[in-house]
């Protein structure tokens, strides 16, 4: 006996190409979603799947299910089976656990779902599916329904793990924030704490020290489970996982986004305090116009630039030393030239890569070195002087009233 036309799991012959039409479609699956799941990690760059070459990919995994029910004869194309469903609610919750947001989550579904009816529209074509404008349209219609009922479960599966991350912050993982953060702390007390919190004890952390003093009313936007939270000495600070694990920066900057934070170095957790403290120290020193930079500070990266600024006074001073001869050259001149020599400095010398360096003509580059040479003599060439002359270089684009005034003669005291 044929079942009714409202059965869930029949659908009017009409409604769909032939079984033999849809057979051949379902061998195209595997190579559908896997365009469709890397055209949504080349859409968000949060997006890197799997620590080792061969991991599973869980969009990959949902995408692929989802088209397996769509082209499923048996099934209404539009209401996803309980197993899509179950498939897309996980896939929520492994994004909120790697710490990608909903919208890197909503704007990966919504990438990969254009891809994906591009190519069945292909495949329909070249497979010789009799679909009329009708029909199309009808197709159309119940893919839009099944997209949005599967994005649906996943911003759930999103939805329901964030609610269990922001039950488990509570009076223990602050606590163990606190604990990991104190120097010198008990490695027996911490293992205890850990297990109190559910807390798996990472083998290194890195101590984030976020900026509330340009956006104090912005915390990160989401925190995967396995970060801890805290305050200390009135500043926002994160303790995040193993930070050098493969994918893991790209988890850090995704969870933090453009906020400014400086991201201490990897350490032993029992040696969290030094991070968060290397953390906070560029937290203070290093200017606006590096925090500002749209994207998570890692402190490791800017050594030269806070050895340059822990002194001001005795970095402005070796400025003015070594960059006097160029109170010579007209104020106007002096940010090109400054600009000039740090790059010839660092090309080694090289004219043509210090043109490159800079996009400028070799000729230009060329006529401003002979500038500069017989201002400064044989000891601009003295391997002898050559780190002081890069330091003094770096310290007149790091302090503003050295680069806006120009070098000025040495004060006396």
């Amino acid at each position: 006996m044929t079942a009714p036309a409202t059965s869930p799991h029949r659908v009017p012959p009409a409604r769909v190409p032939d079984a033999r039409t849809l057979w051949r479609l379902r061998r195209t699956i595997p190579d559908i979603a896997e365009q469709a799941a890397a055209a949504a990690r080349g859409r968000v760059l949060a997006y890197e799947w799997g620590e080792e070459p061969g991991d599973p990919d869980p969009l990959y995994a949902a995408i692929a299910a989802a088209l397996g029910g769509f082209l499923d004869p048996h099934r209404d194309p539009g209401e996803p089976a309980p197993a899509v469903l179950d498939a897309f609610r996980r896939l929520g919750e492994a994004e909120a656990c790697a710490g990608r947001s909903p919208e890197d989550l909503r704007a990966a579904l919504s990438a990969a779902t254009g891809v994906v009816a591009g190519r069945l529209a292909e495949q329909a074509l070249r497979v010789g599916a009799g679909v009329t404008p009708r029909l199309g349209g009808t197709l159309v219609r119940l893919g839009l329904t099944c997209a949005d009922r599967v994005q649906q479960a996943a911003a759930d599966g999103h939805r329901s793990a964030g609610a269990r991350r922001a039950g488990a912050a509570g009076p223990e993982h602050r606590r163990l924030a606190d604990l990991v953060l104190t120097p010198g702390c008990d490695p027996g007390g911490l293992r205890d704490a850990a297990a109190r919190a559910g807390w798996t004890l990472p083998r290194t952390v890195a101590a984030i020290a976020v900026d509330a003093r340009r956006r104090p009313t912005a915390p990160p936007r989401f925190l995967p489970p396995d970060v801890l939270s805290g305050l200390h000495r009135d500043v926002p600070c994160l303790v995040f996982p193993d930070p050098a694990g493969p994918g893991r920066r790209a988890v850090l900057e995704a969870m933090l986004g453009d906020h400014p934070a400086v991201v201490g170095p990897p350490v032993e957790v029992r040696r969290a305090a030094l991070s968060l403290r290397l953390a906070r120290r560029g937290l203070e020193l290093l200017p606006p116009g590096v925090l500002d930079g749209g994207a998570p500070v890692h402190v490791g990266e800017h050594v030269p630039t806070l050895l340059l600024v822990q002194d001001p006074e005795l970095t402005r001073r070796l400025a003015e030393r070594r960059l006097a001869p160029l109170r010579r050259v007209r104020p106007a001149q002096r940010p090109r030239m400054v600009e000039t020599l740090l790059a010839y400095f660092e090309c080694g010398f090289n004219g043509s890569s210090t043109a490159a360096r800079l996009h400028a003509h070799p000729q230009t580059v060329r006529n401003r070195i002979r500038t500069v040479e017989p201002l400064f003599g044989p000891d601009l060439y003295d391997p002898a002087h050559a780190l002081e002359y890069l330091m003094a270089l770096h310290a007149w684009r790091l302090l503003p009233d050295v680069a806006s005034g120009g070098p000025t003669t040495e004060r006396t005291t």
